[in-house]
């Protein structure tokens, strides 16, 4: 894969979807934002004789979190679900039964980058082991002069993400430059 391309059309920024895998079940949510996290590594500052130093990588990779702006169905099922995820992470009402299961509350969710001329995939994002860390509340008001569609933030987390081009291939992490 080369690293030079001679594609100069832009990447638009609302042909994309969100699914997340949980378990033998998908949930989907009204995605109106999301953003492909971004990665970095921490260094480590390397003395040297002279007046610098050299950074040197930790070998630990440091992803951004995922952040996702959703309308909320009108009978609250994609809100419900979210808040239900995170409940079910907690011990709120019961510090004697811990969740000693909460593998199983760690899942995956896939972000779908699509061309807009096609509508084919062009990229994948896959997270592994997400969970939902933050889901914003909802703000109802009667003295609205229109009827105002909900929307809702949630922050998720998770360990890593793999990208997949559209052919389901993996994108290769040894990427060079062969012009």
């Amino acid at each position: 894969m080369s690293l030079c391309s001679s594609n100069t059309n832009p990447l638009y920024n609302s042909y994309f979807r969100l699914i997340f895998g949980r378990g033998t079940k998908q949930m989907e949510l009204m995605c109106q934002r999301a953003n492909l996290p971004g990665i970095g590594i921490p260094d480590q500052p390397q003395p040297t004789t002279l007046g610098t130093t050299i950074p040197v990588p930790t070998m630990v990779a440091n992803f951004e979190t995922l952040n996702v702006e959703f309308i909320v169905d009108s009978d609250m099922t994609n809100w419900k679900s979210l808040y239900s995820w995170i409940r079910n992470l907690t011990n709120i009402t019961n510090d004697v039964d811990h969740n000693l299961e909460y593998q199983s509350w760690h899942h995956e969710a896939n972000l779908f980058l699509y061309d807009p001329t096609s509508n084919c995939e062009i990229l994948r994002a896959k997270f592994n082991y997400i969970i939902p860390v933050k889901l914003n509340g909802l703000v109802f008001q009667a003295d609205s002069a229109d009827a105002i569609i909900q929307k809702a933030n949630c922050t998720f987390k998770y360990s890593y993400y793999d990208l997949w081009l559209g052919g389901g291939d993996a994108v290769p992490s040894n990427l060079k430059n062969t012009r």
